[in-house]
């Protein structure tokens, strides 16, 4: 789309690098999203790293010549849905309220800095999510947000109501539009308006208000106080062990979780990074351990999945090694607790 682009909003190069792999997944080549990006796979993975709007134009442009086709956005941001503990915005899924849990989702996206993006407006015709008006950005990325709203809500819904009534847009129709979403789940179209005042998505009245099935209080503080363990001041990066357990958090079921990688990706030499961190009083495989362990908790306390997907999302190759991980934690095998919904030992 070829739009003006404001530079008033940033994006965290974590959004980035899942738009990017939604992108992979559907096909397009690694080396040619990377050349549009102008980045490296390392970069994309720093939780410190912030890129301008134009970034996501690029991506999209790369994604639209590799894939062959007009319309992107909704398959990257269904590919975005967060689908465990080391995607940002899965916290969503455990917020009392389906109002809530669209913002939440939102805030965790790393766009716009302190200010939040959206912003949630009441009606007694059906409440509104509202894009900040002084935050008009590239339609590009409104597109790939609405459709990770979107994809999200539904989920959220679990077909007990409905969800989105209509799409509105402040600027004009792209080329290529093929509907919002693209291949919409229950096969029916949302109406979309574009050129109007400000952008929005228009839900069913009292869908904001409707309760969540997966509330879960636990859950909520428990990935809170795991927030707290990395939270940095602004622009603070002095402190490579927090930079470092954010990192591994969210590689933890992608790739990225070695020595190696992290140093590259922090700009440095292996034994440089071993040595800070044991300057901070702290080694890397004692960080790694750290984060699985953590997450574990969260895993255990949202009991859905087995075993094995559970060492999976904890980026262990086989269960046999989590299995191992597991007792050197608590002196006995998962399988003691495995499907209790009560938390484990901190």
């Amino acid at each position: 789309m070829d739009y003006p682009i404001s530079t008033s909003l940033t994006i965290s190069a974590q959004f980035l690098y899942r738009a990017y792999l939604g992108c992979h997944a559907l096909e397009a080549r690694k080396p040619q999203l990377l050349n549009a990006l102008q980045c490296s796979e390392a970069e994309l993975r720093d939780p410190a790293f912030r890129l301008q709007i134009e970034s996501i134009a690029s991506l999209c442009a790369a994604a639209r010549d590799e894939l062959n086709r007009a319309d992107v956005h909704s398959a990257i941001g269904e590919k975005m849905v967060p689908r465990g503990f080391s995607d940002h915005g899965f916290l969503a899924f455990f917020q009392p309220s389906f109002g809530e849990a669209l913002i939440q989702l939102v805030t965790e996206q790393g766009l716009g800095g302190e200010q939040p993006i959206v912003k949630l407006m009441p009606l007694s015709s059906g409440d509104r999510l509202v894009w900040n008006h002084d935050r008009v950005v590239a339609p590009d990325l409104v597109h790939i947000v609405f459709a990770l709203i979107y994809y999200c809500g539904e989920s959220l819904a679990e077909g007990r109501f409905q969800t989105v009534k209509a799409a509105h847009f402040a600027h004009p129709r792209p080329e290529g539009f093929t509907g919002f979403p693209e291949g919409n789940v229950k096969g029916e179209s949302i109406p979309c308006h574009f050129n109007r005042s400000s952008t929005y998505l228009e839900y069913h009245r009292s869908a904001m208000a409707k309760p969540v099935p997966r509330d879960n209080p636990a859950i909520v503080s428990a990935i809170r106080r795991q927030k707290a363990i990395f939270a940095r001041r602004r622009f603070e990066r002095e402190n490579l062990a927090k930079l470092t357990y954010e990192y591994l958090l969210y590689l933890l079921d992608k790739s990225g979780l070695s020595l190696d990688a992290a140093a590259v990706t922090f700009g440095m030499a292996e034994r440089t990074l071993r040595r800070k961190l044991v300057a901070e009083g702290i080694s890397y495989r004692q960080l790694l351990e750290q984060v699985r362990r953590d997450t574990c908790h969260l895993y255990f306390l949202e009991g859905t999945r087995n075993l094995s997907e559970i060492a999976a999302k904890l980026g262990y190759s086989e269960l046999s090694a989590f299995t191992r991980a597991y007792t050197s934690w608590y002196g006995h095998p998962p399988s003691q607790d495995s499907g209790a919904s009560t938390a484990l030992a901190a």
